[in-house]
């Protein structure tokens, strides 16, 4: 006779041995996702791809292109840096064109043939844009571009694919590809120097956030002793631990800054040729806290246009990330820090600590 929702009843033996198979099997799963895991994480190149279909995920809604279209420091660098150096005559390769803006300001400057390529459905976008306004001479290529191989050698690479903490969006293997594989002699790469900066900063007293210990509160309410207390240890995150700045939070680094790591794509032979571990130390000018250590890049289409992210320049689309400190240092005293750049794709690998 059939039991309750149809099924047939089961012995109590058959339902444990059916719990444990159950148990069996997803503890293999588990185990197998895990090894799949870690053989993809312990991998530069497995994780280029994961990170390939990461950024079509992300470019593909309309918000992301409104936010970068609405940074008039990114549109107005891009700007200037194609009207000096895309000159007439030129074959040009827009890498990842989303709206097209740099396809289309490529042909303004008269370029004479432009391969706007992009790997997410959103090209047809781009694709109208440029229909609307007229553009004839720039070809959309629905692909990815090491996928693509144009009937042409390529003048000129335009390309914005930095993320917050400038390798994020696989520019590196990207570009190095187009570079070797479709550019004649002597192309540009549109920008083509990076700087990539591992700061100590300070924040304005009014966006601080100070560790629990640290708190000065009235009516001689004492934090502090608190500090290493056992009952807190299950909740502390330790020294260094990641977050975004927010905009404007940055009064001053903390000494003079100096890049951890400086490129020129047009001669960088590898990914594999970037130094990973870095000890930098930096003396302070005042009486401070150290809020964090902060992340930034600039990126160079010439010698006068350079695009920054600076917290202490104009605000971009691009955020900070932070490794938190709260640590208070004086006039003179020298802070040394160790930088790990464990896999340069993912900033949230990267380690920073005190020593060198």
């Amino acid at each position: 006779m059939a039991g309750a929702r149809g099924h047939l009843p089961i012995d109590q033996n058959g339902e444990m041995v059916a719990n444990r198979f159950r148990i069996s099997a997803n503890k293999a799963i588990r185990s197998s996702v895990a090894y799949g895991a870690a053989r993809v994480a312990s991998s530069e190149r497995l994780m280029s791809l994961v990170y390939d279909n990461m950024n079509e995920v992300n470019f593909e809604g309309i918000s992301q292109h409104e936010e970068m279209l609405n940074d008039a420091v990114r549109v107005d660098a891009y700007h200037r840096g194609i009207q000096r150096n895309v000159v007439p005559g030129d074959v040009v390769l827009d890498l990842g064109t989303g709206t097209g803006l740099l396809a289309m300001l490529a042909s303004r400057a008269g370029a004479k043939k432009v391969y706007a390529v992009e790997h997410s459905e959103f090209i047809e976008v781009a694709r109208e844009i440029a229909r609307l306004n007229g553009f004839t001479n720039i070809e959309f290529v629905h692909a990815n571009s090491r996928e693509f191989t144009p009937p042409e050698r390529i003048d000129v690479v335009l390309h914005e694919q930095m993320g917050d903490e400038l390798f994020n969006e696989n520019m590196l293997e990207n570009l190095l590809d187009l570079r070797d594989r479709v550019c004649a002699p002597r192309a540009r790469i549109l920008p083509s120097r990076f700087r990539l900066f591992v700061e100590p900063v300070s924040f304005r007293p009014e966006m601080r956030v100070r560790r629990l210990h640290n708190i000065r509160l009235p009516e001689g309410i004492d934090l502090s002793v608190m500090k290493n207390s056992p009952a807190l240890a299950p909740y502390e995150t330790g020294a260094f631990e990641q977050f975004w700045a927010r905009p404007t939070s940055v009064a001053s680094t903390v000494g003079t800054p100096e890049p951890v790591l400086e490129f020129d794509l047009a001669t960088l032979e590898s990914v594999e040729a970037l130094e990973r571990g870095h000890q930098i130390s930096r003396v302070a000018t005042t009486d401070t806290i150290v809020d964090g250590v902060c992340v930034w890049f600039e990126a160079a289409f010439d010698s006068e246009t350079v695009l920054t992210t600076s917290p202490l320049a104009p605000n971009t689309s691009w955020g900070n990330r932070m490794f938190r400190l709260d640590r208070e240092i004086m006039a003179g005293e020298t802070l040394g820090l160790s930088i790990d750049l464990v896999r340069l794709v993912d900033a949230s690998t990267w380690s920073i600590r005190e020593g060198s």
